[in-house]
């Protein structure tokens, strides 16, 4: 029988306290990725949903992400400890299903990173084009057209397969050695690409605001370049920001689109909660303030657009994919060196994404084998207070996964789909909350914790069933590239667990008592 003494690998984390509440917001902005969402993630889709305003929609996201972020803060006030969410999940409801949800989002999270980083391309693709069609300059074209070519019109070469792989393997091999060295430049970099990207979005939204009285003329140029017809639409549609055709329901089935890349990923400044500095005042503010902030954003930029376009000529316009908020700020600059900061600021939101999640990865790697289900040799930290190995796992991992969309575009758009992974994780950790609601008598809590559940429940069906999220097929049968996935990764942390608990019995450690004690900051 193990005692209380050894059953955490040992008796401090050897983390740093070093995130301040900026850190910690830049953390959380880029899990809730704004401009990701304002460039071509939502609102190509909007022609499946006739009569779906999608600032409505940010808004009643918004509303139903408060319970979920009732339950993230006063966890992470109470349980603040390195992993976050996984923490409370395997002390509040069971360590196997803990560490198998856990190991199962940081796999499908990897993933997903791989790809953003890999089809990243597609903004490079988006602004050379823009530019270069506005500007007249035919090598910007030509270099949108066959060197950094939208990777999800397919057709690829392998050179220009290289190519993509090669910029994102470079990133995240410079980041995690940065990261390496000294820990607190892995923060510096996610809250410098924050300010960054944030900077850029807010002039976008700037030039698109100021464009008000010439929108109609300034964006002929672009429009012609995309489908000379749209010029037509333009003149002859209403230019109101409300549709006639209103639908309720439509909007709220947009949700899950926003579940994809906004509101619900509240998990990075809480797997960090552990090295908060002024930690009560970061814990209790740093999600806040980032969802605030977010729905800020991503309200008033789609918002903006139906304002200065009309709502009816950017429900024509948005299903090109070229046409998005970012573009259209592009192709309304008036100027080069505006034109190319608004562009730069596109494409870094898909790095300052990228830079969040070296970060929460290795978090969650240290979490599991501090409790001693992933090898110890994880939970090592350097003399900076760098998770050193668990870096390098991430780095290994993700340079695997950047390899499916070199050898198959398919399989890697396929796994997309797993996204369906997020929201059952955040089903898990609501209902988690709400039991620990219950049993400190928190009643507000557990309330939440139910709410969010349900909405949670709510979104996990519309992954599995709306064929726009990639794990089922118009035609209505499941993915299999992307249910082999799913499945594959819950049996693998689920397996992790069996052969650690194993393994630790062997050594005469029983693994259950770890998910009975709060491991140390």
């Amino acid at each position: 029988m193990s005692s209380k003494r050894n059953v955490f690998i040992r008796e401090s984390s050897g983390l740093l306290k070093q995130v301040n509440l900026l850190d910690a917001v830049m953390l959380n902005i880029g899990n809730m990725s704004a401009g990701v969402t304002l460039f071509e993630s939502i609102s190509p889709y909007i022609n499946n949903y006739p009569g779906g305003v999608l600032w409505l929609a940010s808004i009643i996201g918004l509303i139903f992400a408060f319970p979920q972020l009732l339950v993230y803060t006063y966890m992470t006030r109470k349980m603040g400890r390195t992993g976050g969410d996984y923490v409370w999940i395997s002390r509040n409801l069971n360590g196997a299903v803990g560490s198998t949800m856990a190991i199962a989002l940081m796999l499908e999270s990897v993933a997903y990173f791989a790809l953003v980083a890999f089809f990243s391309a597609s903004s490079i693709n988006a602004v050379l084009y823009t530019i270069g069609s506005v500007d007249n300059s035919p090598s910007l074209v030509s270099l949108s057209n066959n060197v950094f070519v939208n990777p999800y019109n397919g057709g690829l070469t392998l050179e220009q397969k290289a190519l993509f792989y090669g910029i994102a393997a470079a990133f995240f091999i410079i980041v995690i050695l940065l990261n390496i060295f000294r820990s607190r430049w892995g923060y510096s970099i996610v809250t410098g690409l924050g300010i960054l990207s944030l900077s850029t979005l807010v002039i976008a939204m700037i030039v698109i605001g100021a464009s008000v009285g010439r929108f109609g003329t300034a964006i002929v140029p672009f429009l012609n370049s995309i489908n000379s017809s749209l010029v037509n639409v333009y003149q002859s549609s209403p230019h109101t920001p409300f549709p006639t055709n209103f639908s309720l329901l439509s909007t709220v089935l947009l949700l899950p689109l926003f579940a994809l890349y906004t509101y619900p990923w509240m998990q990075a400044g809480p797997a960090v909660s552990a090295e908060f500095k002024q930690s009560e005042r970061v814990a209790k503010f740093n999600l806040l303030f980032a969802l605030l902030l977010t729905a800020i954003l991503v309200t008033g930029g789609f918002l903006e657009m139906d304002l200065v376009a009309g709502y009816s000529f950017n429900f024509a316009a948005y299903p090109y994919f070229i046409y998005n908020f970012w573009t259209v700020a592009i192709a309304l600059a008036g100027n080069s060196a505006l034109q190319w900061i608004i562009g730069i600021g596109a494409i870094a939101w898909n790095f300052f994404v990228l830079a969040y999640g070296i970060i929460v990865f290795s978090r969650y790697v240290f979490a599991l084998s501090f409790d001693r289900i992933l090898p110890e040799k994880f939970a090592e930290v350097n003399r900076f207070g760098s998770p050193v190995y668990a870096h390098a796992l991430d780095l290994t991992i993700t340079l695997l996964f950047l390899l499916v969309p070199v050898f198959s575009l398919n399989a890697a758009l396929s796994l997309y789909g797993a996204t369906i992974l997020g929201s059952l994780y955040f089903l898990v950790a609501s209902v988690a909350g709400a039991i620990y609601g219950v049993k400190s008598r928190a009643k507000s809590i557990s309330i939440a914790g139910v709410i969010s559940a349900l909405y949670f429940a709510f979104l996990t069906y519309e992954a599995a069933t709306n064929p726009l999220f990639g794990f089922t097929t118009s035609s209505g049968s499941v993915n299999i590239t992307t249910l082999v996935f799913v499945v594959g990764v819950l049996l693998v942390g689920f397996l992790v667990y069996l052969v650690s608990s194993y393994r630790n019995k062997k050594k005469g450690i029983d693994i259950s008592l770890v998910f009975k004690e709060i491991p140390p900051e």
